[in-house]
């Protein structure tokens, strides 16, 4: 796993119980370190056995903004992020220090991508909780609420802060539903664009089929005309 900004110390015989100890390191550092960076809602959780045998728990967010995570391209609506710890065919493993979150709860997460999982960043010290705060939304860490270096952030600073160290800002993450229907939508509108399209062009060309004819009449009565003209002489 990664290099994570806390200690582990084995406490207990019964179940495995690890306590954890976090270092203050400020949003910019964390966001250096982070792979994807998501702003989402949390939606349920599992424990699960990763491929080296550790128990996980794997957490399941829906996707608003992400960073890292190429959703587009992936058609990617929701996304699993795991924590280690858990309780798997009876073993339990407890880490101090893993985020907890309420179902459909708004939330901000910084991951890492470890043998093609996403493991979240320095446990709780890289999960955040969005705060309606007034006519502000603020980022509210669970380790270190009251510490401005690391908590109590406005969002829209946040989202700067992505694109000034990222390079890039966070992406709105479009669900299925409404991608398909704005490609239908955009379908349709091509359609109509042609028919307006065909329309134009048949009443030009009627246009200008009813200009010939009037000028031909014209021409003929004009014909006519002369000759009666000379006949009447």
């Amino acid at each position: 796993m990664t290099k994570w900004i806390l200690s582990f110390f084995f406490l207990s015989i019964s179940s495995t119980l690890y306590a954890t100890t976090f270092m203050r390191t400020s949003i910019d550092n964390q966001l250096k370190e982070a792979d994807s960076v998501f702003i989402g809602h949390f939606l349920e959780q599992r424990s699960v056995q990763v491929e080296d045998g550790q128990v996980a728990t794997q957490m399941v967010f829906k996707l608003s903004k992400e960073f890292g995570l190429n959703s587009e391209l992936f058609g990617l609506e929701e996304i699993l992020v795991h924590y280690p710890g858990g309780t798997w065919e009876g073993q339990t493993v407890a880490v101090d220090g893993v985020p907890t979150f309420s179902s459909g709860e708004k939330v901000v997460i910084m991951a890492k991508n470890i043998d093609n999982r996403l493991w979240g960043l320095n446990l709780a010290l890289g999960s955040f909780k969005l705060i309606n705060y007034g006519k502000e939304t603020l980022l509210v860490n669970q380790v270190f609420p009251k510490d401005p270096k690391v908590s109590q952030i406005r969002l829209i600073d946040f989202e700067m802060k992505v694109k000034g160290v990222k390079g890039s800002s966070l992406k709105t993450v479009r669900s299925l539903e409404n991608h398909e229907k704005a490609k239908k939508a955009q379908g349709k509108n091509r359609s109509i664009a042609s028919i307006d399209e065909s329309l134009d062009n048949s009443e030009e060309a009627s246009s200008q089929s009813s200009t010939f004819w009037l000028l031909v009449s014209l021409g003929i009565a004009g014909a006519l005309a002369g000759y009666r003209v000379q006949r009447g002489r």
